[in-house]
């Protein structure tokens, strides 16, 4: 799988992986797990949680695996183990049922089954600007992984033009648009990390009664607090995922924490995709 390296305007670059036009993270071994995915077994069970990066995926894993199991008891486990791009089909394969595999893939990546299962997959959506401003931490924490040692005003630019894991936003966001609209078959829930925010309860039910569960207060209760940012980030800091507080990928978890960090000038010019965006879609909205 041939590197591209995208340069800054400082030239500090970032190196990420073209697989068949699609820019990916540089994982190891990531080819031969894409390569495999399309034919990948899907269990009746399997929960498919989809969205770009930082959208709150890491949140929505915890959350529906608490739901799926029952209890609200954190996975001892780090979200890279069910990570679809990440990890290899014998990982995968050896997770106990019932799964949430997550990844941030485009839906011609995912396994073939997910049309004649009907796997139940949900959707993480997310203000970009807060995206923007969570996947530069994410990519600086991650230098080592990313070799990008940017400022924002750099990273900015790269996420602008969707020179970076998982290409342009706005083009992801509306290819899986075409995409949920031209399989309305699939069963997919479309959840907006500012609604889980606002009313984490109302939403841990919503998400229970997509997967067919049972209807269960006190436990949608107790999820909803367990899964409140401070107690989830220094839970998952308890369990070794990282190995400091600087390095975990949990950060502020805040909504609208790109105003301290978008310019002026940059967020006009982010307006003006924006706008673009919202006229083309109906699932999806900027407007925050």
């Amino acid at each position: 799988m041939p590197e591209v390296c995208y340069k800054d305007s400082a030239g500090c670059q970032i190196l990420n992986y073209d697989y068949n036009g699609f820019l990916v993270p540089p994982f190891p071994n990531i080819q031969e797990n894409l390569d495999k995915l399309p034919d990948m077994p899907v269990r009746d069970d399997d929960v498919l949680l989809l969205g770009y990066f930082k959208a709150g995926c890491h949140w929505m894993w915890e959350i529906t695996g608490m739901l799926v199991n029952g209890s609200a008891e954190y996975n001892p486990e780090s979200k890279m183990v069910a990570m679809m791009e990440y990890s290899s089909q014998d990982q995968l394969d050896q997770l106990p049922s019932p799964r949430v595999l997550n990844n941030h893939l485009l839906l011609h990546h995912l396994p073939k089954e997910i049309f004649t299962k009907k796997s139940k997959m949900i959707f993480m959506t997310r203000n970009p600007r807060d995206i923007a401003a969570s996947a530069h931490h994410h990519t600086f924490q991650l230098k080592e992984l990313h070799q990008y040692d940017g400022d924002w005003n750099g990273f900015f630019e790269l996420f602008f033009e969707g020179k970076l894991n998982y290409g342009n936003w706005f083009e992801y966001m509306l290819q899986w648009e075409k995409d949920i609209k031209d399989h309305p078959e699939l069963p997919i829930l479309i959840v907006k990390y500012e609604d889980l925010k606002k009313d984490p309860v109302s939403n841990v039910a919503k998400v229970a009664e997509f997967l067919g569960l049972p209807k269960n207060d006190q436990l949608f209760e107790d999820i909803a607090d367990k899964c409140t940012f401070d107690k989830m980030k220094a839970a998952k800091l308890t369990q070794l995922e990282f190995r400091t507080p600087d390095e975990s990928l949990f950060r502020k978890g805040v909504v609208g924490d790109w105003k301290n960090w978008f310019t002026v000038s940059q967020n006009e010019r982010f307006q003006v995709e924006c706008d673009k965006f919202d006229k083309q879609s109906t699932l999806f909205s900027t407007k925050y």
